[in-house]
């Protein structure tokens, strides 16, 4: 057998399993299961997560069995040519049925491994998968005739099994037919920075934002409504805008478009201190926003 004609053999093999895997049900593996009962553990581990690299390492070692009797996937695990076999055979079989692979699988968690067993699985990332890998192949080696055949296609039925849990899954979208708030934050933003007009504009969205985030509370927003105007002692206003609640003031909110310097810092000291001490605000926070 050629190169080609195995790899064409590798492809064949796990597609014939998976053929055979949608003929079964769970209670064809009733004297699997009430005799090594810990089966059905060791192939959730190994299956049913989102790493894919020690299922298939275990593939490629099944398909490596059907190719040579003679392999030992525990003692030589590249001694089926593992990248060959997968990349060039396995991939194409599972693609073809939608099961969830890589391109090489078992390369990424046993790269030029020859042992597979518990040091190899040691601090593997699920190890409880790279732990059911070894199990699980130990008993595959362990086993002979019909017992094996049985483990083999119990695990094509258990992969299967996984795979349309996958495929009925339902994702919940949102609606498309309108912009996502995201597009909607940038393009509000977009449009407060580049049209400021003198800062009217920012200072009336800012004000609509906070008064939104208030809605179903008893805070109160001032300012927004009104055109811009300097925090100073003639104005009476504490900020350009701020909220209260209760007659209390809670925050104070400076929208600029320019840049903040030490200058326009201490103007908003000088008008909180020339508010005099019967609006208290000296002790609220000041936000800048710019």
């Amino acid at each position: 057998m050629n190169v080609s004609e195995r790899n064409e053999d590798a492809k064949y093999y796990v597609n014939a399993k998976l053929l055979r895997a949608e003929t079964l049900q769970e209670s064809d593996f009733h004297d699997l299961l009430t005799g090594t009962p810990e089966v059905r553990n060791l192939l959730t581990n190994l299956i049913e997560i989102h790493a894919k690299g020690f299922r298939g390492v275990v593939l490629t070692a099944l398909v490596g069995i059907h190719i040579n009797s003679e392999y030992e996937p525990l003692n030589d695990f590249y001694g089926c040519n593992p990248r060959a076999i997968f990349e060039e055979g396995i991939w194409y079989a599972l693609t073809e049925k939608g099961i969830p692979c890589g391109k090489s699988d078992p390369l990424n968690v046993a790269k030029n491994i020859s042992q597979l067993n518990e040091a190899w699985a040691k601090g593997k990332r699920p190890e409880a998968a790279a732990g059911a890998a070894v199990s699980f192949l130990r008993m595959v080696m362990e086993s002979k005739g019909k017992q094996r055949a049985s483990l083999i296609d119990y695990f094509f039925f258990r992969l299967l099994c996984y795979t349309q849990q996958l495929h009925q899954q339902v994702v919940a979208t949102t609606s498309t037919a309108g912009e996502s708030t995201r597009q909607i934050a940038g393009k509000l933003a977009t449009f407060c920075v580049e049209y400021p007009e003198a800062g009217n504009v920012p200072q009336f969205v800012i004000a609509k934002l906070l008064a939104s985030l208030s809605a179903d509370s008893t805070i109160t927003v001032h300012g927004g409504d009104e055109s811009v105007f300097g925090t100073n002692t003639t104005s009476k206003k504490p900020a350009d805008i701020w909220t209260g609640q209760s007659g209390e003031i809670l925050n104070l909110y400076e929208v600029t478009v320019k840049k903040i310097n030490l200058k326009r810092l201490d103007d908003c000291i000088d008008t909180l201190q020339g508010l005099g001490s019967n609006i208290k605000v000296k002790e609220k926070p000041l936000i800048l926003l710019i």
